[in-house]
């Protein structure tokens, strides 16, 4: 007969939790089960009772041993004819000396004045109770004249302390003099709050800093080792940021108030000149004579107009040059600006005078007082090569169809600089179709230029913004119909486009009728001195 088999499903399960009284627990079912575990729990007791520390973790024999130095001695009762370090060395644990050190015997003195620098004092009951002796053990070895002495300043220091729970709001901050100097590395995209969170500075003070009108370079901080504060606890009691190289702005805190001061360190500058000769490129040929690269731009850049140093320098060619260089504190930091230079080219003396203006502007010009310096800047990406020239019948490298290109196409790797030709407005800073990123610059009535292909614009560059010949209004990139990075230059005139590169430009405002005389005496020093830089190689 076979059973048939209920399904659980649907009905009453609870009788299934419930413990059936032949499966309760067997172990101590028998009396050898009691003996035994009686047993085990004597000799454990006994174990215990033979080796207090085998109720935990085994300590080390060097453990054992100071926690019996602590029982058997304090170290307050050492005799008056040893030392600290006698002492310990007698019981065993013959430990080197820490080397004297000033900040322990310092301690009582700190405790002794007005709450300063980084410094929380006890309390009275705190000064009251507290055991010398984990000064001692933590201190340098020390003679019992100085031991003594540091036992009988603890009344001055807890007195120091009781004061100092009354009197501490009313205590003016610590002269800056009294907290040492802080140096802080600025991080990319700090600000002066943030540096405050980090260095758990009072942040209310950063924003009453920035609102100090001569406190203006720390809005925007330059990355590197160039802040330094003084501080008692939150409080900031000085600051001290370099802006630039030459520049610190100070900022003290007085009477409840910030004040700050801006401190400029002059210059020392010396005239160089060096003389290049010409043997291969002018760059390779300037470097091997010791010509700074910067100086060998700055050249070129004088010379733009009137020289094409693509195709124009050849072998033999040879300029002289005289320049300033700037040091601080007997270290060179830079280099001035050229105050003279002459270019020997294919048998052409090109020569080029700097002169302060009575405006205070600088400019270069000929020594019958001509300026070299055009309206516009030859190129907007100085030292690049042309891949593309100005054509109306150019076949597309994309749409392979022939169409204008009414530019110049310059080489040049993404994020390069692309700067202003000239001092205009701008009146389009946005996406022109196959352009891709475009900037558009009107100059006067008559002059437009246009820079597409960007990777990005430069910061502030916006429509109805005005721009400097130079200034830095975007960067290379690969927008729109582009085979690779490269800048798209146009100009255009009257609003018709004109090629780049054979435009006739006018030409800067020469020296001023006024200063005309003046500047002719200053010339002629100035060729006297090429002269004998020429004749001295």
């Amino acid at each position: 007969m076979i059973r048939k088999k209920t399904p659980t499903f649907g009905q009453d399960l609870r009788h299934f939790s419930r413990r059936p009284p032949s499966a309760r627990s067997r172990v101590f079912r028998h009396p050898s089960h009691w003996a035994a575990a009686l047993f085990i729990a004597v000799a454990i007791g006994i174990w215990l009772g033979s080796s207090p520390d085998a109720a935990v973790e085994r300590p080390s024999p060097t453990l054992k041993k100071q926690i019996e130095l602590v029982l058997e001695q304090d170290p307050i009762s050492l005799s008056e004819t040893e030392t600290e370090a006698e002492a310990e060395t007698k019981n065993g644990r013959d430990i080197d000396p820490i080397p004297e050190m000033e900040s322990f015997r310092g301690v009582a003195t700190i405790e002794k004045a007005a709450p300063a620098f980084g410094v929380v004092l006890q309390s009275v009951d705190a000064a009251k109770t507290t055991d010398y002796s984990a000064t001692v053990e933590s201190a340098p070895a020390a003679s019992k004249a100085e031991l003594s002495e540091s036992q009988d300043k603890r009344s001055v220091g807890a007195r120091a302390a009781a004061e100092s729970e009354t009197t501490q709001s009313e205590l003016p901050a610590s002269a800056p003099g009294s907290a040492p100097w802080e140096s802080i590395q600025i991080q990319s995209g700090d600000s002066l709050v943030s540096i405050f969170k980090r260095m758990n500075l009072a942040v209310a003070q950063a924003i009453e800093i920035s609102k100090v009108p001569e406190a203006k370079p720390l809005v925007s901080l330059r990355t590197g080792p160039y802040l330094k504060i003084q501080r008692d606890g939150p409080a900031l009691l000085a600051l001290q940021y370099q802006p630039n190289i030459k520049t610190f702005l100070h900022v003290t805190a007085e009477k409840k108030t910030f004040v700050a001061r801006l401190t400029e360190r002059e210059f020392e500058t010396q005239e160089r000149e060096v003389t290049v000769k010409i043997t291969d490129s002018l760059y390779q040929s300037a470097l091997r004579a010791g010509l700074p690269e910067s100086v060998i731009y700055r050249v070129t850049e004088i010379f733009q107009w009137e020289l094409d140093f693509s195709r124009d320098v050849k072998r033999g060619d040879e300029f002289t040059v005289i320049f300033e260089e700037r040091s601080l504190d007997d270290k060179k930091v830079g280099n001035g600006p050229i105050l003279a230079v002459r270019f020997e080219n294919d048998g052409v003396l090109r020569e080029a005078i700097r002169y302060v203006n009575s405006d205070g502007s600088a400019a270069y010009y000929t020594p019958k007082g001509k300026s070299l310096q055009r309206a516009f800047l030859r190129t907007p990406v100085p030292g690049r090569r042309v891949t593309s020239g100005f054509s109306y019948n150019r076949l597309h490298p994309i749409l392979k169809v022939r169409r204008p290109h009414l530019g110049v196409d310059y080489g040049a790797p993404r994020g390069t600089p692309i700067v202003a030709t000239a001092d205009g407005k701008v009146i389009r800073a946005s996406r022109k179709g196959g352009y891709g990123k475009t900037i558009i610059l009107r100059h006067g009535q008559n002059y437009r230029t246009l820079y597409a292909h960007l990777s990005r614009y430069a910061k502030g560059v916006r429509k109805g913004k005005w721009v400097k010949k130079g200034q830095v209004i975007g960067y290379v990139g690969s927008t729109g119909l582009s085979t690779g990075p490269h800048l798209h230059y146009e100009i255009h005139v009257d609003g018709k486009a004109h090629n780049p590169l054979s435009l006739k430009l006018p030409r800067a405002a020469p020296v001023d009728r006024k200063e005309k005389a003046n500047y002719l005496e200053h010339a002629k020093i100035w060729l006297s001195r090429l002269d004998e830089a020429r004749s001295s190689t």
